[in-house]
């Protein structure tokens, strides 16, 4: 009921405009009773952009498998073709460089997946030592919530 509560409002946020706003931090949904997490060490995630993380772990073969989490509930700006503008290629340049760092500081990674999107990426909600990688993005204007399937428009 909280997170639910948190996501009304932070969409409500987002839809006024939420640059330069402050959003409460979500609850960590993994310290809920019977939440079925998973956990890696931050060295086996790699920042695709502020959104899109790749999880590299090796198989029972000795493969490496990567799987690719797309958070839910949080958009970030994005680069390359992908951009709107150049402001956003920018923007969204930093905003990986800021989750690499948040890594690097980091130790613990911890996710609760919920499917796939249509590109086939792992849909989870992913924490950094406790804290929701979104949010803590979010703080350096990096991250906005997002109502599902909605999109963040970050030349405006």
């Amino acid at each position: 009921m909280r997170y639910l509560i948190f996501s009304v409002g932070a969409m409500l946020l987002a839809a006024c405009g939420g640059e330069g706003r402050t959003f409460d931090e979500p609850a960590n949904l993994c310290e809920a009773d019977g939440a079925r997490c998973v956990s890696a060490s931050v060295r086996d995630l790699l920042a695709v952009d502020g959104d899109t993380f790749e999880l590299r772990r090796l198989s029972g073969s000795g493969r490496e498998e990567r799987v690719r989490l797309r958070l839910i509930g949080w958009d970030s700006p994005e680069t390359g073709d992908a951009a709107g503008c150049p402001e956003e290629d920018a923007l969204g340049r930093k905003t990986e460089a800021r989750a690499r760092a948040l890594f690097e500081a980091g130790s613990k990674v911890t996710f609760l997946p919920d499917g796939q999107d249509r590109y086939g990426r792992l849909r989870a909600h992913v924490y950094l030592d406790g804290d929701h990688i979104g949010w803590l993005l979010s703080r350096d204007g990096l991250a906005q919530p997002l109502e599902e399937g909605g999109q963040v428009d970050w030349c405006g």
